[in-house]
């Protein structure tokens, strides 16, 4: 956890000093997590972050997630300009409703820039943390060390999916 928070400061300090930069702020869709988007954009490079929670048949759940990532143009182009971008990203990168599973990843996607909007659409992989059993599952699941042996979960890869659409000035 002091690893992500780590990554995130240094993540909003890449952009904190670009000359031309606009704030954004707007709707995210991350792996199920919907909420607020927030969004520093540099002439080449933005850094955002998504404060949410997931949306599922009941409405919105209680419990908050977060992501938060940066974003480069692969064309070397501006960001208020439509095209294509590589960028990092941390977060609960999971997709799971009822438990939080941290990773950080790699995405690519492509912006679509109009006079007062910005549309992104991106895909990538993330690296998710182990969990043990008793991080997900009931105390009366994880009893034995055989049931938390059988029940622990590796590191994996995930597939992130992500859509913002963001106002600008």
């Amino acid at each position: 956890m002091r690893l992500c928070r780590s990554l995130l400061v240094l993540l909003l300090l890449s952009s904190a000093g670009q000359a031309s930069s606009e704030m954004l702020v707007g709707y995210a869709f991350v792996n199920g997590i919907s909420g607020l988007n927030l969004e520093w954009a540099g002439q080449r490079n933005t850094v955002y972050a998504v404060p949410g929670t997931y949306l599922n048949d009941e409405g919105l759940s209680d419990k908050w997630r977060w992501v938060a990532g940066f974003r480069h143009r692969i064309d070397r182009g501006y960001t208020n300009i439509n095209g294509f971008y590589t960028g990092l990203m941390l977060g609960d990168l999971g997709g799971e409703k009822r438990y939080e599973r941290l990773g950080a990843g790699f995405e690519i996607g492509h912006q679509w820039v109009k006079e007062y909007t910005r549309t992104t659409l991106s895909a990538g992989v993330a690296v998710l943390e182990p969990l043990d059993c008793g991080d997900y599952l009931a105390e009366s699941s994880c009893n034995t060390q055989e049931e938390r042996d059988k029940n622990d979960l590796d590191a994996e890869p995930g597939l992130i999916l992500s859509l913002t659409i963001s106002l600008r000035r």
